[in-house]
């Protein structure tokens, strides 16, 4: 079997340094004795000199100084023997590979620092993240158990409410347990709403295939009356593994205050180097004056948290959300996705 140079390197080259820089020394002091010392030729030769100069340096930093002082002497030397003068030529020489050996070690002890501070503050962070990552965990179960009593809690308020309703015909009465109830209702239906959204940024990012999301969204829509189409390509997207609840909750929203609609397409196109998912409905559409509106913060008729939680969500890997439908003739969400943030696949590929 054939050595390939990657293995040669590993072994003579990374995994034995000195032995390799012995080998060189040998190498560039051989080459002195027999191409300067007796061929004559005083130039060409001391060009591997710099190359082991910069290896010295790359794997021992200003020591090699200390190496180019010694070929710089030894230069000098065999020049002597040679001429039996000294010359500024070889001392000249001598001072070049000094100055280069100081110069790159210089920049590799400036590179050298720089890799361990940022390998420190990479490990840093890694151990921040784990941190947060355990005490978003913690947090997610005490949330849990919080809302799992709370709503066994509100069933029993809500049934108690009921029995009162039963005990009393006071009109009054029966008019202030129905705004009771609601009330009931309405925190019911934000603590399972939370349930959905409580781990927003709390798993890392992953890369989302638009079609296949599609056909998940597909097997669980049960409108007959509305048709569900798709025209986007074999694209996958960089976004919170929380994606799909966007897709649903725009879904959910057509059907809560669409009105009449009849039709509900994702689409995508570009948009210089930007892709752009397209959600439309064939809906009453959203009037110009909330547009912004809808993605404040409790604006809505349900929990008033959906769109506003949709680009938290979004906005984790840099995308971005907004409304540019014509009220009347539907609605028309787009989202915006930098470049680094989709990418085009094939559909044999593995997702």
């Amino acid at each position: 079997m054939p050595i390939k140079i990657d293995d040669f390197c590993q072994v003579f080259i990374i995994k034995s340094k000195v032995r390799s820089l012995i080998f060189f020394i040998l190498l560039g002091v051989l080459l002195e004795i027999i191409v300067h010392y007796y061929l004559k030729i005083p130039y060409a030769y001391t060009h591997l000199f710099y190359l082991i100069i910069i290896l010295a340096a790359i794997w021992f930093k200003r020591y090699a100084v200390y190496l180019a002082f010694f070929f710089g002497m030894l230069h000098i030397f065999v020049f002597y023997l040679n001429e039996g003068f000294l010359s500024f030529e070889p001392v000249l020489r001598a001072i070049m590979l000094c100055v280069i050996a100081f110069i790159a070690g210089s920049v590799v002890e400036c590179m050298t620092h720089f890799r361990d501070e940022l390998a420190f503050q990479n490990q840093e962070l890694e151990t921040t993240k784990e941190a947060f990552r355990m005490a978003n965990k913690k947090l997610n179960l005490l949330s849990s158990i919080t809302r799992h009593d709370i709503l066994n809690h509100l069933t029993s308020l809500l049934g108690y409410m009921d029995i009162s309703e039963d005990m009393t015909d006071n009109p009054a009465h029966r008019d202030l347990i129905k705004k009771e109830q609601q009330i009931a209702d309405a925190i019911r239906r934000q603590l399972e709403f939370t349930r959905n959204y409580q781990d927003i940024g709390v798993k890392e990012p992953i890369w989302h295939s638009l079609p296949e999301q599609f056909e998940e969204i597909q097997k669980t829509f049960c409108h007959e009356s509305i048709h569900l189409s798709s025209s986007m390509g074999m694209i996958q997207i960089y976004a919170d593994p929380l994606f799909p609840l966007i897709c649903h909750n725009l879904i959910d929203n057509s059907i809560r205050h669409g009105g009449k609609l009849q039709n509900i397409l994702f689409s995508t196109r570009k948009e210089g180097d930007n892709l752009v998912i397209v959600y439309e409905d064939d809906g009453c559409g959203i009037p110009v004056g909330e547009k912004e509106k809808i993605f404040e913060r409790g604006y809505g008729k349900n929990t008033g948290m959906g769109l506003f939680l949709s680009r938290e969500i979004l906005s984790i890997t840099g995308l971005s959300m907004k409304e540019t439908g014509v009220f009347g003739t539907g609605s028309r969400f787009e989202i915006i996705v930098p470049p680094d943030c989709y990418r085009y696949y094939q559909e044999s590929s593995t997702v």
